[in-house]
């Protein structure tokens, strides 16, 4: 007979009882439709939206009128950035028209912090996003350009780089854990 592992109902509410304190911020939605674009004018254009402070950006197909294969672009920015942001969309696109709409964005807490890493030949400092719910880290994600100079660098795969970052943040967090703050809360 197979015994099952039961959960205390009970344990497991007492978890989700403390609400996550999130940031709050308004940030811009753009939006547009196009029927008439190559896939490298998009990837321009989400490569501009980028360069240009967006803080996302992607492309979702459907089909449109007349069984044509279509995108729809859609950009997250702060407020202040939605003209440039709608002028690059009309100018790399053609796009007659652009919709935005505004959104109250919940963002889970998270601070940026340099944690010192050896790999292979390389030693040096590299930035780490890490965020933290009731004082239970549950994300580390390295910046991914500074990984990618190291791949390049040393060459290896850059999944071996992003893993051997991740393990020395959480070894540099564990060492730090009873010091107090690491850095200021930043939000990105």
């Amino acid at each position: 007979m197979a015994s099952s592992q039961r959960t205390d109902p009970e344990s497991t509410q007492s978890v989700r009882k403390v609400a996550i304190r999130f940031d709050h911020d308004v940030v811009a939605i753009l939006e547009t439709n196009v029927d008439d674009t190559t896939g490298e004018t998009l990837a321009r254009t989400i490569e501009r939206l980028f360069s240009e402070g967006a803080y996302d950006a992607t492309v979702h197909p459907y089909l449109g009128k007349k069984g044509r294969q279509g995108y729809t672009i859609r950009v997250v920015s702060s407020r202040d950035a939605t003209e440039k942001l709608a002028q690059i969309l009309v100018e790399e696109t053609g796009t007659l028209g652009v919709k935005t709409t505004e959104y109250t964005r919940l963002i889970v807490p998270r601070r940026v912090i340099s944690i010192p890493v050896s790999i292979e030949n390389f030693h040096g400092n590299i930035s780490v996003k890490v965020a933290e719910i009731r004082g239970r880290i549950i994300r580390i994600k390295p910046e991914i350009e500074e990984a990618k100079q190291i791949s390049d660098s040393q060459k290896i795969p850059l999944r071996d780089v992003l893993e051997q970052i991740v393990g020395a943040a959480k070894q540099y967090l564990a060492s730090q854990s009873g010091e107090g703050s690491l850095s200021q809360p930043t939000k990105v």
